[in-house]
């Protein structure tokens, strides 16, 4: 197996960190001091984000040969921009933590009585969220568009198989936060990436030489297809 399928196979091993975090012994320990936050907080903003960052820049590192690609100005700038969807990535995930710390224990979730609650409730599900999610395109977009220029691979069949077989498992991840979530940022998220991996794909129908933007067709295409159906049955 090549390095990029380890990588995607590294994005899937990082879907299910998050999803076995999320229920583990770290929600229940109170940090001191006052309680002020859950280890389950930090070890998301400070171990599980900062791996779902590397993982793409060691995606962007294949994708660009070992970044030669980017003396090119045109790639400088896609990789600008990569750069800056981190920023908005990682700060949306710090909004998005901490607020939700805090609605969903300090407040009546089902029922915001106060601006306080509020600002928490808009924190967590729309400002963080948004931010976040701007910072995923932002992290994604550019990939696509790299390997459109310049694909630098050339998958066999056998290759875009475990390519696609890993992509069920990060369908799972778009499924999760599109279908379940409270409000329609993370489904609007996933519509958007869907839309333009799909057309990204379509272009040029040689999928075997763009590995990458084949998985984010695939898993987005998948996860957001259940999405769809779950909040529609």
């Amino acid at each position: 197996m090549n390095m990029l399928n380890w990588l995607f196979t590294a994005t899937s091993l990082s879907v299910l960190l998050v999803t076995v975090e999320r229920y583990s012994f770290t929600t229940k320990i109170l940090l001191q001091p006052y309680n002020f936050i859950r280890l389950h907080e930090v070890v998301q903003m400070c171990l599980i984000i900062l791996i779902t960052v590397l993982i793409p820049i060691l995606i962007l590192r294949e994708l660009t040969k070992n970044f030669e690609l980017l003396k090119s100005p045109k790639f400088f700038w896609l990789v600008g921009a990569f750069i800056v969807g981190v920023y908005f990535y990682a700060t949306g995930n710090g909004v998005h933590e901490v607020s939700s710390f805090y609605f969903n224990n300090f407040c009546e979730v089902d029922n915001i009585q106060d601006d306080l609650c509020g600002s928490f409730f808009i924190n967590d599900y729309y400002l963080g969220n948004i931010l976040y999610f701007f910072g995923a395109i932002l992290m994604t977009v550019p990939l696509m568009v790299i390997e459109y220029l310049k694909p630098v691979f050339s998958f066999t069949k056998k290759q875009i198989l475990i390519t696609f077989a890993n992509s069920l498992f990060f369908a799972l991840a778009i499924f999760a936060y599109s279908g379940f979530d409270r409000v329609l940022v993370g489904l609007y998220y996933s519509v958007i990436i869907t839309l333009i991996a799909l057309g990204m794909l379509f272009l040029k129908k040689d999928f075997l030489k763009r590995p990458y933007t084949f998985y984010v067709a695939s898993s987005y295409t998948i996860g957001t297809l259940l999405a769809l159906i779950f909040r529609l049955r």
